[in-house]
């Protein structure tokens, strides 16, 4: 049984109110607790804290509280990968050869700006219309390598939250990519795997809640 319906049928069983609850779990703030006992029902088991003290309130726990846990934490892990394998059907259904910057921090500063734009905005790049429609591979990496050398002459190009680009990926496929090596200037392997997308959000928190503002994938 999922938490949030076994300790709803727990305050059932043994008639508490909602606000009851922090008392029984010894919190001085019931707003404050009543919003992390909330957040906990939401699939939040990364609060400790509250979990072991719904452990120590016979009440609340009861004889399955363990078993509820480990039940909710398997369905959130396997909703996660149900959501993860959604997203990468999607991606590979709508995949167009681009270039990808890869930048010397993973981490950008500051978030906000990438949060704000979104990720795409500093790490995608269109292929010219020239090397898109070039037929022949070769032909397509010779013109992006010189394409590429010229654009990272500009000091423009180098700026991004992200630091300065150490390489680019020309991503023919979903599954592979050619690696242009921005301090040698030229294509030098190939990677058989798609890179590491990243997301970056920011949110904004009044009186009475959190609202997400824009989030980037």
């Amino acid at each position: 049984m999922l938490l949030a319906a076994y300790l709803a049928r727990q305050c059932a069983t043994h008639s508490i109110r909602r606000g009851q609850i922090p008392a029984l779990l010894q919190l001085s703030n019931a707003n404050k607790a009543l919003r992390r006992y909330d957040a906990l029902l939401a699939g939040g088991l990364h609060d400790a804290d509250l979990i072991a003290r719904i452990r120590a309130c016979p009440l609340l726990a009861g004889d399955a509280f363990e078993e509820s846990i480990d039940f909710t934490r398997r369905a959130i892990e396997a909703n996660a990968r149900e959501r993860a394998m959604a997203a990468e059907l999607r991606a590979r259904r709508d995949f167009r050869p681009h270039l990808w910057v890869i930048h010397e921090n993973t981490v950008p500063s500051p978030i906000f700006v990438v949060a704000w734009f979104g990720v795409d905005t500093f790490k995608r790049v269109e292929l010219p219309a020239a090397v898109a429609d070039d037929p022949s591979v070769g032909s397509r990496l010779v013109s992006l390598a010189e394409w590429l050398s010229d654009n990272l002459r500009d000091e423009r190009y180098l700026v991004s939250p992200f630091g300065r680009p150490t390489q680019i990926l020309y991503r023919v496929t979903y599954d592979h990519s050619y690696v242009f090596d921005v301090a040698q200037r030229c294509f030098t392997h190939e990677l058989n795997e798609p890179p590491p997308v990243g997301r970056a959000f920011v949110s904004i928190r009044n009186s009475s809640s959190i609202i997400p503002i824009r989030k980037g994938l």
